[in-house]
């Protein structure tokens, strides 16, 4: 019996950048984000997790969480400059 592959958070996101490009989250560039851009990342990473939720998809759910966090943290540096 063949063993089931389990998708890198690497995977995830290269996959999610080759769908809605580089910008989708703000916080995985290498450039400085603007407010703007984080609330909008924060909030397309809201839209996606509940979609994940939605579906009892649990490997997606957590990448979603982690995504979500790692633009709320930019957020927090962003406003803490």
């Amino acid at each position: 019996m063949a063993k089931e592959h389990k998708v890198t958070l690497q995977e995830q996101r290269e996959f999610i950048f080759a769908i809605y490009g580089d910008d989708f989250c703000g916080c995985n560039r290498e450039e400085k984000s603007s407010l703007e851009e984080i609330e909008n990342a924060i909030a397309d990473c809201k839209m996606m997790l509940q979609e994940a939720i939605e579906r009892s998809d649990k490997a997606e759910t957590a990448y979603w969480r982690k995504a979500l966090q790692e633009n709320k943290v930019c957020r927090r540096e962003l406003l803490s400059a």
